[in-house]
């Protein structure tokens, strides 16, 4: 066989090798209608005098994932204007222009670029998270749980393959721009921990 024959064999056979492994990769859909309640993503400041947590269920977005092969891709997005910390006041001061400005950054999103799969469900994701319209590259492990669709899924109102993601991890927020006024110092803490539970379905 000529050396360009096997040049071209060559490619061939990687290009068939590749598009098996993108048509494996099954793409599933954040499930923020029917099952959107049991979506949550939450941020949580402890400071010296004050400790609360902001809540939402406002979460969508799109994973792309290989039970087998265990790789994966995906962007999820959640809306700041959303998270509700339990007073309706400090609500206002947060979607305000000194602390998220919600009206002029309205999501907060974390876009995967590499997923390096540890022991048994956990893996290492790196991507580009967003915030306050600043973005910088971060790392944090995910928890993936694949559940192909059965009985079990459907019986707990999902139709089609199921996924649950769940994330926890620490940010500063005047990496993103956000200064902690001296009025407030010791009620909002200067790291803030961010966690994400949601749900995604096969599409």
């Amino acid at each position: 066989m000529k050396f360009n024959q096997i040049l071209i064999s060559s490619a061939v056979i990687l290009a068939a090798l590749t598009t098996e492994a993108v048509a494996q990769q099954k793409h599933f859909e954040i499930d923020n209608q029917k099952n959107k309640y049991r979506n949550v993503a939450q941020i949580e400041s402890v400071a010296d005098f004050e400790t609360f947590t902001g809540k939402t269920n406002e979460i969508s977005g799109t994973i792309a994932f290989d039970p087998k092969t265990r790789k994966g891709a995906g962007k999820i997005v959640v809306d700041p204007a959303t998270i509700d910390t339990a007073i309706p006041l400090r609500n206002e001061h947060r979607k305000s222009a000194g602390w998220l400005d919600t009206a002029k950054y309205p999501q907060i999103v974390f876009e995967v670029e590499k997923v390096q799969p540890l022991k048994n469900e956990e893996y290492k994701v790196t991507g580009k998270f967003t915030l306050h319209g600043v973005t910088r590259k971060i790392s944090t492990n995910v928890k993936v749980q694949y559940h192909g669709a059965d009985v079990s899924t459907k019986g707990n109102g999902f139709e089609g393959d199921v996924i649950r993601l769940t994330a926890k991890f620490n940010i500063l927020l005047s990496d993103y721009g956000i200064t902690v006024p001296s009025a407030v110092a010791g009620k909002v803490a200067k790291d803030v921990t961010i966690s994400l539970s949601s749900y995604a379905v096969s599409k």
